[in-house]
């Protein structure tokens, strides 16, 4: 789901919790483009049709099925790394178990939310649930990229080493 599509969809909660009300302080041009001339908003030219196209339903299986494998190898890095307790690599497996964190973290709270929210075309959650939604998404995957850097300037540090 793109950035834009999701501040649409957060947007559309917005309007939702306010009931058609905003502020003098709200009418951003995003948000006033949503609305029509009688405060509601105008589903067909901003979310498509009502009804779930093919892509759409596509979109949210594959998801799913990135959620569940995942998940579950996630799950199965962390276990193992636990069982097989070495230590003769300890970097690279708080490396490992790091990123095996920050990935179960991004599945958790996001995959399956956006498959859902994709499904239903708005954002049912609500505006703080989507705003903590877009700061976990940017914070796991950060700490996923961070983690990829470390462990490879280690990797990389280790190769000179006699």
């Amino acid at each position: 789901m793109t950035l834009t599509r999701k501040r649409q969809l957060c947007v559309h909660a917005k309007m939702n919790s306010t009931d058609g009300l905003l502020s003098a302080n709200d009418s951003t041009s995003e948000e006033t483009n949503v609305w029509n001339s009688t405060g509601t908003t105008d589903r067909s030219s901003t979310y498509g049709s009502s009804d779930i196209d093919w892509s759409n339903y596509l979109l949210s299986v594959v998801r799913w099925i990135i959620f569940f494998v995942g998940a579950v190898g996630n799950i199965i890095v962390l276990v193992v790394l636990l069982w097989r307790r070495s230590r003769s690599q300890v970097s690279t497996q708080l490396f490992v178990g790091s990123l095996a964190v920050a990935d179960i973290g991004l599945m958790f709270s996001t995959v399956w939310v956006e498959a859902y929210a994709e499904l239903r075309g708005s954002w049912q959650f609500g505006v703080i649930p989507c705003k903590l939604h877009v700061m976990w998404q940017w914070l796991t995957m950060n700490c996923s990229i961070w983690t990829l850097a470390a462990l490879s300037i280690d990797r990389y540090l280790c190769a000179f080493e006699f």
